[in-house]
């Protein structure tokens, strides 16, 4: 393929988000229901609401996936809010979820043999996604990253894929984008201009548009792109 760089998604792309997120969510439950002596199930009833509320208030903006948000409201909902006991949860679920974290299947290879320049597009806040690359030890392979943070705006917004055409000196016909979302990544990729690789891609789509590219796995892109 005549690419000359790669844009790439980082959550549920480079690794499992899901996994790691419902270990780490019910840590912090288990830990806010010793907190406060509400129940499990109280406990997973104010997280839905606070996060949903947060996701209303702060929408296409970075700070609505912020966990220490989160734990705020759910705290403020019953009347309990102290810096404290905010920070402690969001300690807690973020040391479960960096443990829990490790590369999709060939993944490594992929960041190490494809010699192309690559930079993450991602909606998160910059902080954790830093941390993620580390953990993940894929932070040397990647010579940029763009957050939603940074961006001011989130995927699919246009804004976000441009500037990691500017980071990597490209136009949109010379770079591919490698995501999990049909909606974000490829349809965002695809509004720019930019061909894209839906990860996992095995799964049935009824309306694929031109320039997408359905793949299974990291081996399956590696040699597609070789």
């Amino acid at each position: 393929m005549n690419y000359k760089g790669i844009l790439i998604d980082l959550d549920n792309t480079l690794y499992n988000y899901d996994t790691a997120h419902e270990e780490a969510l019910n840590a912090s439950l288990e830990l806010f229901s010793s907190e406060t002596g509400l129940t499990l199930n109280d406990a997973n009833r104010i997280f839905n609401a606070a996060k949903k509320s947060t996701h209303i208030q702060l929408l296409g903006t970075a700070s609505s996936h912020s966990r220490i948000l989160y734990f705020q409201r759910m705290l403020e909902e019953i009347g309990a809010f102290d810096f404290e006991t905010a920070l402690k949860l969001e300690a807690n679920y973020w040391h479960v979820f960096y443990n829990q974290i490790k590369p999709e299947p060939f993944a490594l290879e992929f960041l190490k043999e494809i010699s192309l320049p690559k930079c993450v597009i991602t909606d998160f806040t910059a902080m954790a996604q830093y941390q993620k690359l580390l953990k993940l030890d894929m932070a040397q392979w990647i010579e940029y990253l763009v957050t939603s943070e940074e961006a001011g705006v989130e995927k699919p917004h246009p804004f976000i894929f441009n500037l990691g055409l500017q980071k990597l000196g490209l136009k949109a016909n010379e770079v591919i984008m490698i995501g999990d979302s049909y909606e974000k990544d490829c349809l965002g990729a695809s509004a720019c201009g930019i061909d894209s690789i839906l990860y996992k891609g095995n799964r049935e789509l009824e309306d694929l548009s031109k320039g997408i590219h359905p793949l299974n796995g990291f081996f399956d892109i590696l040699h597609w792109l070789e």
